[in-house]
């Protein structure tokens, strides 16, 4: 007889554990006071934190690099590949990339920009302070194009197509 309520009790446990079981009558836990239902009025009336017509702005605060050393452009299958190297100010720069400003009279500007390190900035030697970047201009972009601007703080490349 204690063999069998053994059984019964560890059976009894076990389904009530299961997911199927967890809300039907088989589920001991639910034999004796079921829960009530929980409503989700609160999360129906609140409203969105963000205005579905709300403009987001995205504000760069990335400088522009302290030299431009070289820039190069280089023809692709699908365009051309924008490739230009600059040494920053001091080490730990990051996040560089080429930020397409302006396009026009056939000439596309990009400035190259870099976010400054929050903390202690040593200065180092110019091969450890040395940043390249590179982007991929498409095609169909490069179709009435003559000239391509790289800027930098102290300096700017033009290549010319």
């Amino acid at each position: 007889m204690l063999r069998k309520l053994a059984i019964a009790v560890g059976l009894a446990a076990a389904l009530s554990g299961c997911a199927r079981v967890s809300e039907s009558r088989l589920n001991p836990l639910n034999w004796f006071d079921p829960a009530p239902e929980a409503t989700n009025e609160a999360a129906i009336q609140r409203k969105p934190l963000v205005p579905a017509r709300a403009e987001v702005t995205v504000v760069d605060a990335r400088v522009l690099i302290e030299s431009l050393v070289s820039a190069s452009l280089e023809t692709s299958g699908s365009g051309a590949i924008l490739r230009a190297t600059g040494v920053a100010a001091s080490q730990g720069y990051f996040n560089a990339e080429l930020v397409l400003v302006d396009v026009s009279n056939g000439v596309l500007t990009y400035d190259f920009r870099v976010e400054r390190p929050a903390g202690f900035e040593a200065v180092g030697s110019a091969n450890s302070r040395q940043i390249t970047v590179a982007t991929v201009i498409d095609a169909a972009v490069l179709r009435g194009i003559k000239a391509v601007v790289v800027r930098g703080a102290s300096a700017t490349k033009r290549l010319s197509r």
